[in-house]
């Protein structure tokens, strides 16, 4: 089943219910949530291979309870990705060998109805919950498609900005992934600090 099939077999009560009760602070933006749910409807899935997953997750050490993930995945294996030589993980692991998640924010709405939901999903989360979780993850940066847009242009340019640098540049005006996590590793001890890896960086 797809995400077009799921929003012609559900209601928006019942996924209005279902995204209060997951994201209270929904209900301050529930007609721009209703607007995306009619939206859905009259849109054209356009043809993709990724997947939607959602699974409860929790971080040891960095998440206080559990929260609900939504992500893509589309076959692709994590050691093909580009940046899998800097995450210092052996080739053969097993997250090596594990299908890759993606970030789902900034999908267009047509791919996103196009996108098999995965199985367990679909046994773990009722209808309207699995929409719930989806409308919340596709609205993160907007409620219309055109505001996601822009934000997905300007993260498109300064990527591109971040390529075209020298490595003189670089090493004057970023912040080293390591000193980072070292400042949030150190700023995890006293998480009323951690503002100041944000204000630091």
């Amino acid at each position: 089943m797809n995400l077009k099939e799921l929003v012609y077999r559900t209601n928006w009560c019942d996924v209005k219910a279902s995204l209060i009760n997951a994201y209270p602070n929904a209900e301050r933006s529930i007609e721009g949530y209703e607007l995306v749910f009619s939206t859905l409807s009259s849109l054209i899935p356009q043809k993709t291979n990724m997947r939607i997953f959602i699974e409860s997750v929790f971080r040891e050490g960095i998440d206080k309870q559990p929260f609900v993930d939504v992500s893509g995945k589309n076959g692709t294996l994590n050691r093909n990705l580009s940046d899998f030589q800097h995450l210092g993980k052996p080739q053969g692991s097993e997250y090596a060998n594990s299908e890759a998640s993606f970030a789902l924010e900034m999908v267009p709405w047509e791919e996103w109805l196009d996108m098999e939901i995965d199985s367990a999903s679909q046994q773990d989360y009722s209808d309207s919950e699995i929409l719930a979780h989806c409308l919340w993850e596709m609205t993160f940066f907007g409620f219309d498609q055109t505001t996601i847009s822009n934000q997905k242009e300007e993260l498109d340019r300064r990527i591109k900005e971040l390529d075209n640098m020298t490595e003189e540049e670089k090493k004057e005006r970023l912040i080293p992934m390591e000193q980072v996590l070292k400042k949030i590793e150190t700023k995890l001890t006293k998480p009323e600090k951690l503002s100041e890896v944000y204000e630091e960086s």
